[in-house]
């Protein structure tokens, strides 16, 4: 059979050869992603958490949490477990990617693949990229391409997020915005540039990366317009499958009764879920069959060391074949049936509970007030979140140059005052009469004392003790006796960063309620001593809420700013979220029939 044509042209060119390739191949691609992330979830991820986790306790990191945690990256341990899962995790990667193309390659040809040959000549490359451009495929294939979260990654590593703690502190300073997209235009374009560098390595006589790299930048030069249409073609066709998707759905949901059967909403659920299923099997080897199009098309086939007549590889079993392969395999394709059943029951009831229990008493703690109504950690900021029906107000303590406790997050005036001089080289009556500007407003830095006397009896606090290297011995002392003095021990929670703060507030105060916030950790959370945690909403999984109920310790997270991750937190079953959207985080979890709460339950 001919080559399918790459050069005519008409209106959607890509989706129509596409759709040539997916004749051929759409049941090997699918067949492969089942069992591909099945062995992902079932082996792969499994077998480097036990691995990681057993470095984690040898080097005495099994607790680690936050700047330990740094600490355990840069050590000996951290270096042994990159040398021992980065390779593992980079050939698991290409491994996949490899099979993809090999497929979409083949169904250009118009062959059906066998399998496991095409996995077997993928697995046959690795041990020709062992050279020295295996730190340019593991820096793409780890880093550069999950950055790019776009929904075509790998079944191992399918993104990697910046934690919202870090990109919502930068989007906060024109400085930060600019360097936040100037980060990602640099790993856009090196995306783009190495758009090629995986079918060049898998199909050509190729080994090395940087080379295979810059052919790659080459051809995208080349093909730059090709791609802005396929994408512009993919957009279109992506926006219309998704609006008849939903269309479908709302018409099945209006022409049903209001109170719908357990059954219907299943049903309803199931058939959501399984499109969702749909969607992340066919993604990737989508991008994979237009990226290996755009390449042969470019590149041309007279470096590609695959022949379409292999009889190893090319042409798919016949009907007699498959069902002789039923016959003989019955017993493997029940248990194979039986875990994908399981997996797709997995997912509807993730649709449908989100793996929590959705809580009747959900927490909004307003981030620094309520920066809506004033400049973050001022007395304007702390009277919107009140009127916004906040339950808890989280505010930052420093301690000033004369001892004096400051409410202020940063250690710096540079981002609200616009001015270089840091709160510990301040007394605080000098630190008060720098005013500070935020989004329009303009305010002064209260003290912990004015601000225990203006909240009092009418929303609670949580204070979360700040460190910048300069604090004296008695800092937690001096925190313990303004509390104590303002008889305030039953309207706040005291949080940090800092477990050994954490420890002698638990040791000198026990009255207090403490909470550890954690920004990341691979530790269950028994083994830390507090009453409550605060998470970054990275690491907050199912299984983390799990571990938090298992030991009667409420869970919150921060920083939540979108009403639709409220929502999926509230139904994750955490306690509650720390937010800067008050308001509509409210409203939100209301939608959801959450009510407000004003005592926070620590006991």
């Amino acid at each position: 059979m001919n080559t399918l044509n790459l050069r005519t042209r008409r209106p959607f060119q890509m989706i129509r050869g596409v759709l040539q390739v997916w004749k051929y191949a759409y049941r090997p691609f699918l067949l492969f992603e089942l069992f591909y992330k099945l062995m992902t979830i079932g082996l792969f991820i499994p077998f480097m958490s036990i691995v990681f986790n057993k470095i984690l306790e040898i080097g005495g990191f099994g607790a680690a949490a936050n700047h330990d945690l740094l600490r355990f990256v840069l050590s000996r341990y951290g270096l042994l477990s990159l040398v021992l899962l980065a390779p593992v995790a980079m050939m698991l990667i290409y491994t996949e990617f490899a099979v993809l193309i090999y497929i979409a390659y083949y169904g250009m040809q118009g062959k059906t693949v066998r399998l496991r040959a095409v996995v077997l000549k993928a697995l046959s490359r690795l041990p020709g990229l062992w050279r020295i451009g295996i730190f340019g495929l593991a820096l793409y294939l780890l880093l550069l391409f999950p950055l790019l979260n776009t929904g075509f990654g790998s079944s191992l590593l399918p993104n990697v997020t910046i934690p919202n703690f870090i990109t919502g502190e930068l989007m906060k300073t024109s400085t930060g915005t600019a360097v936040f997209i100037l980060f990602f235009t640099i790993v856009s374009i090196l995306n783009l540039l190495c758009i090629y560098a995986l079918p060049i390595l898998v199909l050509e006589d190729s080994n090395q990366f940087w080379r295979a790299f810059a052919k790659s930048a080459r051809l995208f030069w080349k093909s730059k317009w090709s791609i802005l249409r396929a994408v512009g073609e993919w957009v279109l066709v992506f926006v219309l499958i998704i609006a008849v998707y939903i269309a479908l759905i709302a018409a099945a949901i209006a022409v049903l009764p209001e109170s719908l059967p357990e059954t219907a909403i299943v049903t309803v659920g199931g058939v959501i879920s399984f499109g969702v299923y749909v969607m992340t099997l066919v993604m990737t080897p989508l991008f994979i069959t237009v990226v290996t199009r755009l390449y042969v098309r470019y590149a041309g086939k007279k470096h590609i060391s695959l022949h379409s007549d292999e009889p190893d590889i090319a042409g798919g079993p016949t009907r007699a074949e498959r069902r002789l392969f039923a016959s003989q395999h019955r017993p493997k394709l029940a248990l194979f049936g039986l875990l994908m059943l399981i997996a797709v029951s997995w997912g509807v009831t993730a649709l449908l509970t989100d793996w929590g229990e959705a809580k009747d008493k959900f927490v909004i703690i307003a981030h620094r007030g309520n920066v809506n109504a004033g400049v973050e950690n001022t007395l304007d900021a702390f009277e919107g979140a009140v009127e916004a029906g906040a339950d808890y107000i989280e505010l930052d303590i420093l301690q000033t140059k004369d001892q004096k406790l400051a409410v202020i997050h940063d250690h710096n005036l540079r981002r609200l005052a616009r001015r270089n001089v840091n709160v510990y080289d301040l007394t605080l009556a000098e630190l008060q009469d720098i005013p500070l500007f935020q989004n329009g407003y303009a305010g002064r830095v209260p003290s912990l004392d004015e601000v225990l006397d203006a909240m009092k009896g009418r929303i609670r606090l949580n204070l979360e003790l700040k460190t910048h290297g300069y604090e004296t011995p008695d800092y937690v002392s001096s925190f313990i006796d303004t509390i104590r003095r303002h008889q305030a021990e039953n309207d706040v929670v005291v949080s940090s960063l800092e477990y050994n703060l954490l420890q002698e507030l638990k040791e000198k105060a026990p009255e207090l309620k403490v909470g550890y916030i954690i920004f990341a950790t691979f530790a269950p959370l028994n083994r830390f001593d507090a009453d409550f945690f605060v998470v970054e909403e990275a690491f907050v999984t199912a299984r983390l809420v799990a571990s938090a109920k298992l030991i009667g310790k409420p869970l919150y997270v921060w920083t939540i700013n979108d009403p639709e991750r409220a929502a999926h937190f509230y139904s994750l079953g955490v306690d509650g979220i720390i937010t800067d959207i008050p308001k509509e985080a409210r409203e939100a979890i209301k939608e959801l029939g959450g009510e407000p709460v004003f005592l926070l339950d620590l006991e």
